[in-house]
C-alpha cells in the first residue's frame, strides 16, 4: 500500500510514550472550562426558576389559583 506509513502494522507492539497524556497545564485548563460552565448552568437554571415563580406568584396573586389552560381554535366541519 503506497499510502501506509512505515512501521505502523496493527499487530507491533507499541510503547508508550510522554507525549500521549496530557500536560498539568491542560489538566488545569479542561478543569477550568468545566468548573466554568457548571457556574454558567447553575445561574441559567437559577434565572429560570425565579422567573417560573415570579410567574406563579404573579397568577396567584390575581386569584387565579393555576394557570388557565391554552384555548384551541376549532376549524368548522362541513
Amino acid at each position: 500500500m503506497d499510502n501506509h506509513a512505515e512501521g505502523q502494522e496493527f499487530a507491533k507492539a507499541r510503547a508508550i510514550s510522554r507525549l500521549d497524556w496530557p500536560t498539568p497545564e491542560m489538566l488545569a485548563a479542561a478543569r477550568r472550562a468545566r468548573g466554568k460552565a457548571v457556574r454558567e448552568m447553575t445561574v441559567a437554571f437559577g434565572r429560570w426558576l425565579k422567573t417560573r415563580v415570579a410567574e406563579h406568584l404573579f397568577a396567584v396573586g390575581l386569584g387565579r389559583s393555576k394557570a388557565r389552560p391554552a384555548q384551541a381554535r376549532i376549524a368548522n366541519r362541513r
